[in-house]
């Protein structure tokens, strides 16, 4: 893996995080690995729909035997003990299903786009690390129109989120007004930086 260069991409839901990861991808020609989607793939796995099962029984189910993550969600988010074992065995799936991935991907570069990173070791052995920051507003009435979820549902949410350090990142901006031209702009810069990140690693 010494030969790739790393990217993390962290912030709260609905900064931009998938918008700015793909453009960036595009740029770079890199392989993104979105968590939340190897998340949702990891609650189709067998082994970890036992394991949820044994511990909510079927009240977390819909009618056709695959997970409801909206009823997950309302449990979870509001019971520390529940979201920490929730997290950790979809931890051990996604650091398989990566690990593997990047093993096996021809792609340079590789980028992590992930609210909760910085509790991951992808972020300790990224080369550059982003934070993306919103208004709480503009993220909220966002994520109410595209998931059809509460205001109360999205706080329960976002209070299990990390407290963001902004020293342990390279490169922070605001994204308040979701503006393509703004994140265009930002990727030119992060393309910038990392031709002198890459400099300073090859002297």
């Amino acid at each position: 893996m010494s030969d790739k260069f790393f990217i993390s991409i962290s912030g709260k839901s609905a900064v931009g995080k998938s918008d700015f990861s793909n453009l960036l991808a595009q740029k770079i020609n890199a392989r993104v690995f979105a968590f939340d989607k190897i998340s949702h793939l990891s609650l189709c796995d067998s082994e970890i729909k036992r394991q949820l099962r044994e511990k909510f029984c079927n009240q977390i189910f819909d009618s056709s035997d695959n997970i409801d993550r909206k009823k997950l969600g309302a449990i979870v988010f509001n019971d520390n003990e529940k979201l920490s074992f929730l997290n950790n065995i979809c931890q051990i799936f996604m650091e398989n299903y990566i690990d593997n991935a990047i093993f096996n991907t021809n792609e340079n570069y590789i980028i992590f786009d992930y609210a909760l990173l910085p509790k991951m070791k992808y972020f300790e052995m990224s080369n550059l690390k982003i934070l993306i920051e919103a208004d709480e507003k503009v993220r909220f009435d966002r994520l109410i129109r595209r998931d059809n979820v509460s205001e109360s549902y999205l706080k329960a949410r976002d209070k299990n989120l990390p407290n963001y350090d902004k020293n342990l990142f390279d490169y922070v901006f605001e994204n308040s007004d979701l503006n393509k031209d703004n994140l265009s702009k930002q990727v030119d810069k992060i393309c910038s930086l990392i031709k002198k990140i890459q400099t300073s690693i090859t002297l």
